[in-house]
């Protein structure tokens, strides 16, 4: 505010006598008071500052690049507090599967569904933190969709359904993102990430059953909804030239049936 110039830049106030920088300044009036010590902390910034002929400009930090993004501060925030990248957490769409699963996704990988561990950190009073399920574990998002041992017998079952028998999940990130175990084509491989998206979707909403509703864990059922809903959604946005038969999906869904359905065959 003193600044006689306002247009002035580093290198007219900042100048390098012998390696020391020494002030040139310009005040419309002496500085007194308050200022007086906020002159003394801007000397001691600028004390090692070395001026040169580029035109001034902002540099970020934090990022190699010494551009400020939004999507790098949020990768940063990611990492410091969740010990992820963003940057790696990039999720291509699946046309199989219906928005709300999709964003469900995201934000698996993202470790924003409210988890008891999660929600702990953020202050969350709760009277517990281990898994409803088990209620032997710490309830972490792995833990709640993968490793559980009740949500695990429904992997153990999905990937013999899927002849998927040499394949392990033992992560978020296995379930979500991974595109292996499945290497016969494309389509094939965007169905079954489809089917471990669903599957997903589907243990999270039966795990709120039983934390606010009180329902009981039944696998069969489980099971059979992950079945008939991911029949039901992908059939549903298949083109005709490559639909499911309902027969063949419940037999084996890794082989990809080019033919119309039957619908009369649904069951």
């Amino acid at each position: 505010m003193l600044e006689s110039h306002k247009e002035a830049t580093v290198a007219d106030r900042i100048l390098n006598v012998h390696s020391n920088s020494i002030g040139n300044w310009d005040w419309s009036r002496a500085p007194s008071g308050r200022a007086t010590n906020e002159l003394t902390e801007l000397n001691n910034l600028l004390s090692t500052v070395s001026t040169s002929d580029r035109p001034d400009s902002w540099k970020f930090s934090l990022d190699a690049s010494g551009i400020f993004t939004t999507s790098t501060m949020s990768n940063l925030i990611n990492t410091l507090k969740y010990g992820i990248n963003s940057r790696n957490l990039s999720l291509p769409r699946n046309k199989y599967v219906p928005q709300k699963v999709f964003i469900f996704s995201w934000r698996v990988i993202q470790l924003k569904i409210p988890v008891r561990y999660e929600l702990d950190k953020k202050g969350t009073d709760l009277h517990t933190i281990l898994c409803p399920l088990c209620d032997q574990h710490i309830e972490t998002v792995d833990h709640a969709l993968i490793n559980c041992q009740k949500v695990a017998s429904i992997w153990m079952q999905l990937l013999g359904w899927w002849n998927q028998n040499s394949y392990t999940i033992s992560n978020i990130n296995e379930a979500i993102i991974s595109d292996q175990g499945f290497s016969h084509n494309s389509t094939g491989q965007s169905l079954w990430q489809a089917t471990k998206w669903i599957t997903c979707y589907i243990l999270w909403k039966h795990r709120n059953l039983k934390v606010f509703s009180g329902k009981i864990w039944n696998p069969a059922m489980i099971i059979s909804e992950i079945q008939t809903q991911s029949f039901s959604w992908i059939s549903n946005r298949s083109r005709k030239k490559t639909s499911i038969a309902w027969h063949q999906w419940l037999l084996n869904p890794s082989f990809y049936v080019a033919p119309p359905p039957n619908r009369s065959g649904v069951g």
